[in-house]
């Protein structure tokens, strides 16, 4: 069941049995914040923060500010999803902005992208208005410390850990290194469980052997703007 800072809060006093006196509300907070930050840094492809965000490109503009299409922590995948469209392959930067220089810096049908600085940049620059697609990971919101009815933005698995690392902290104000200890190797244990059990691969997942993959992407473009540059 989801869980509430307030609920939280109740949890850890219910078993403490401190009041806000003893244990003021913005201390506890600060320690459910940092058990919530000690979980989120532990993955960027939490299954929690999956999304899809779209865009829309602009004549001859190569970079696009990430921030503006979403609060997006990692890219994973671009498609363009207008006519005769196709799902975009990532390249290092340094090789794109190797290829596509002085000449061959031709606006045309986006095929590859690469990441720097913030932003998407699309390889070639577009030609005309395209719609992507883009599948990210997005990052954790912080809003349920402030609306503390609100569920707590990680997944369930995490949530009644957090009251065990809060616990930890607490008895360890209190200068009771056993009960600190036993809470703090409860929240670990449980949270490498959750991890291991979020984190598995899916069992339909096909295999990838050494030969890797072949990208229609590659051929299309080796077909097209690639097949030119040597004239």
């Amino acid at each position: 069941m989801a869980m509430s800072l307030t609920d939280v809060r109740l949890m850890v006093r219910n078993i403490s049995d401190l009041d806000t006196t003893d244990l003021p509300n913005s201390v506890l907070d600060d320690f459910v914040k940092e058990a919530f930050q000690r979980i989120i840094v532990l993955e960027r492809r939490w299954p929690k923060y999956q999304e899809t965000d779209t865009f829309n490109t602009v004549v001859n503009q190569r970079p696009y500010t990430i921030a503006t299409i979403g609060d997006i922590r990692e890219v994973i995948s671009l498609v363009d999803t207008s006519t005769s469209g196709s799902r975009l392959t990532m390249i290092p930067y340094d090789n794109a902005e190797e290829i596509w220089l002085g000449n061959t810096d031709v606006a045309s049908r986006p095929y590859f992208y690469a990441l720097w600085d913030g932003q998407l940049h699309l390889y070639a620059k577009p030609d005309a208005v395209y719609a992507i697609t883009v599948r990210a990971y997005r990052n954790p919101v912080y809003t349920w410390l402030t609306t503390i009815t609100d569920p707590i933005d990680c997944d369930e698995w995490f949530h009644i850990l957090l009251v065990y690392f809060v616990l930890s902290r607490v008895y360890q104000r209190q200068e009771d290194p056993d009960l600190s200890q036993m809470y703090l190797k409860s929240f670990e244990e449980g949270v490498a469980m959750a991890r291991r059990d979020l984190m598995k691969t899916p069992s339909a997942r096909p295999m990838l052997l050494s030969g890797g993959r072949q990208y229609p992407t590659m051929r299309r473009w080796l077909q097209t703007l690639g097949a030119t540059l040597g004239t």
